[in-house]
């Protein structure tokens, strides 16, 4: 059995995550988020390093095809999201680990259309720091590919477009932005 400590030190055996103080809760969840953005650029690189970059994209593919299909059966069902519209699949975001991880803004501008902002992405950043252009791939193939998996789970109807992709020219404030719109 694993022997966990609470944040303060103390041995806890009868550990819950409802000991934790709602901060604590918090910063975890934002360590969860980032550790999962971690895990996925690890096992990109060494696909990278060992192969390719066009096996790595292929594979990138491949395992956010499983993982968009994992999270949506279940954190629509542990959140208990109902509709087909575009709000459901903002309700839905707000819940993805990779997301908390990312400075976004959702706007709802009717039920038909909706907005994605992101002002600040570490996976961008990373990727401009590396300096060999695969951001371009990584937001206009995988990033599309998921959030268009994401939309039409709840609608096969709803599209979702770039209205901004990289690369970027400024450094700083917008990172991409995406249009969610209903027939």
């Amino acid at each position: 059995m694993n022997q966990l400590h609470d944040y303060s030190g103390e041995f806890r055996p009868d550990f819950r995550f409802s000991d934790f103080s709602p901060e604590f809760l918090g910063s975890l969840l934002s360590l969860y988020g980032k550790s999962y953005i971690a895990i996925d650029g690890f096992w990109y690189m060494g696909v990278k390093e060992q192969i390719s970059n066009e096996a790595a994209l292929k594979v990138d593919l491949w395992a956010w095809d499983k993982i968009t299909r994992f999270e949506l059966k279940r954190f629509t069902a542990l959140a208990g999201i109902k509709g087909d519209g575009i709000d459901a699949v903002f309700k839905f975001l707000q819940l993805v680990p990779w997301m908390n991880v990312t400075e976004y803004r959702l706007e709802l501008d009717s039920p038909r259309r909706g907005l994605m902002t992101v002002t600040k992405c570490s996976i961008l950043e990373a990727l401009e720091r590396e300096g060999q252009g695969r951001e371009k791939d990584i937001c206009s193939i995988v990033d599309a590919g998921v959030l268009r998996k994401y939309a039409t789970f709840y609608n096969p109807a709803m599209r979702v477009e770039p209205l901004f992709l990289p690369p970027r020219e400024k450094k700083d404030g917008l990172c991409c932005q995406w249009e969610f719109t209903l027939p």
